[in-house]
């Protein structure tokens, strides 16, 4: 593709044209670049584009995107300037790649909450109503003949691309995908050409980046303002909020009347039927907050044409996803369960629902790039619902284990909970696991399918939770 065709569709304040080659590629890594790829130069919160601008040139970039007000220009090299260089990258990127997100039916979900379930549920359901469908998200692309990894919850923009060319190869008619906070307002999924757009709830988190919840409102309605149609729940504030900007929005709940109401709940073992518009529901999972995930699917499907009793039917066979809400088999009689999840929201989702008779032990810390107030939230929760919290290590990055854990200690202790503080998150799980009696609940929460802990600043140390539960689980069986 000719550089003159780019410059017609992105924004740009100058450019320096010193050579008509073709563009065949382009990236913002500059380890990624190749003979006549477009170099962008994002300046990012930790590495600056521009210090590898040099690298790019000798890897083959023949054209240079940038946004500082001076660098040094080199003999044959294109110099494109632009005032927000991640626009400028998708707008690239979309282009080089020929739209593809055009091609499929693309379903976006964001929400604080239930993001990863919510997609694995629309994928489910979609494929087995016999419409192919890809899920992209927290653990992957998956494209139903073919795993991808991916970096992010919401991959750059030109990994997204990639992602969709591929999906086009496997004849899949329609993606969802999970759509960070963070993704949206750095336009990751910029150009994306969205059918429907999910809002699952909105509760505190990412203070650090958003600063207010007005701010982080903002950036999950970008998604609902670029998708054709939206699915919000009626029953969060925030998602009433969304209705009222969308006046056609398809509105799903279990406490206000909507378009998609869950009636007659009843527990099953630990199972959960309802009924929507008459029609019978079951659904294998154990909280009730997969009752609103299980509720977006069947607004999606049933707005695309497909009847509830068909959909009712596929859903009975849904088992649920990965480290959400996962049950670890064993043999101690303990209800030994994984979850990912990391916010006050979560923790309250998970220990509202639990039985008043069994003791609950929680294994959990939380990231070092959370604030204060979600800190002591987690733990003021986890008190409040009488479960024993096991504060341990959860990523502290560029805090330290010893402030992050007594923030938590100090909502554990404003509830009058109970605690102990361990730093090394296997000892937590053994010490969790072994004070269980058989019955008890033992969560091991935050980290679920990672495969990595962050110790110091970003750098990954390989750590697997469920490798670690099933140490532990042999240890005590054979000690026993």
């Amino acid at each position: 593709m000719k550089l003159e065709k780019i410059l017609k569709e992105i924004t740009y304040t100058s450019k320096k044209i010193q050579n008509d080659r073709e563009i065949l590629g382009i990236s913002s890594d500059s380890r990624q670049i190749k003979k006549d790829y477009i170099f962008l130069a994002i300046k990012g919160y930790e590495f600056d584009g521009h210090k590898y601008i040099n690298k790019a040139i000798e890897n083959g970039a023949n054209t240079v995107i940038y946004t500082n007000d001076y660098i040094e220009f080199v003999d044959d090299i294109n110099y494109i300037k632009v005032e927000d260089i991640r626009l400028a990258l998708a707008q690239c990127s979309n282009l080089i790649s020929n739209y593809p997100s055009k091609s499929m039916r693309m379903i976006g979900v964001t929400g604080t909450n239930g993001k990863t379930t919510t997609a694995n549920l629309i994928f489910f359901v979609l494929n087995k109503l016999g419409s192919p469908c890809a899920n992209i998200g927290t653990d992957g692309a998956d494209l139903v003949n073919k795993i991808m990894p991916t970096e992010h919850t919401t991959p750059e923009i030109t990994d997204l691309n990639d992602i969709l060319t591929e999906a086009i190869k496997e004849n899949i008619e329609n993606v969802v995908m999970e759509t960070s906070s963070h993704g949206l307002c750095l336009k990751r999924n910029y150009g994306i050409d969205y059918e429907y757009g999910v809002f699952t709830n909105l509760s505190m988190e990412h203070m650090d980046f958003h600063k207010t919840m007005d701010n982080y409102f903002k950036a999950k309605m970008i998604l609902l303002n670029n998708s054709k149609k939206q699915v919000v729940n009626f029953d969060d504030d925030y998602g009433k909020r969304a209705k009222e900007i969308f006046k056609d929005a398809l509105t799903i709940s279990i406490n206000e009347d909507s378009d998609y109401k869950a009636e007659n709940i009843k527990r099953v073992d630990l199972g959960l039927e309802f009924t929507v518009n008459k029609v019978k529901f079951h659904l294998n999972r154990f909280g009730l907050y997969d009752i609103y995930n299980s509720l977006c699917a069947i607004a999606i499907a049933n707005d695309l044409g497909y009847k509830l009793e068909d959909i009712s039917k596929v859903l009975e066979d849904f088992k649920g996803v990965k480290s959400r809400f996962e049950f670890i088999e064993n043999n101690l009689g303990v209800n030994i369960v994984v979850d990912f999840a990391h916010t006050p929201q979560a923790f309250e989702n998970i220990f509202k629902d639990l039985p008043k008779d069994k003791k609950t032990y929680a294994v959990y810390g939380i990231t070092g790039d959370r604030t204060y107030d979600i800190r002591k939230s987690v733990g003021k929760i986890a008190a409040k619902y009488g479960v024993f919290s096991v504060i341990t290590t959860d990523d502290p990055k560029f805090d330290t284990f010893e402030n992050i854990s007594n923030q938590i200690k100090e909502g554990v202790e404003e509830n009058k909970g109970e605690f102990t503080i361990i730093k090394d998150r296997k000892e937590a799980i053994k010490y969790a696991i072994s004070h269980a009696k058989k019955g008890d609940f033992v969560f091991m929460l935050g980290k679920g399918e990672e495969d990595f802990i962050k110790l110091k600043g970003n750098i990954k140390t390989y750590y697997n939770e469920k490798e670690s539960i099933r140490e532990i689980l042999k240890e005590l069986w054979e000690f026993l």
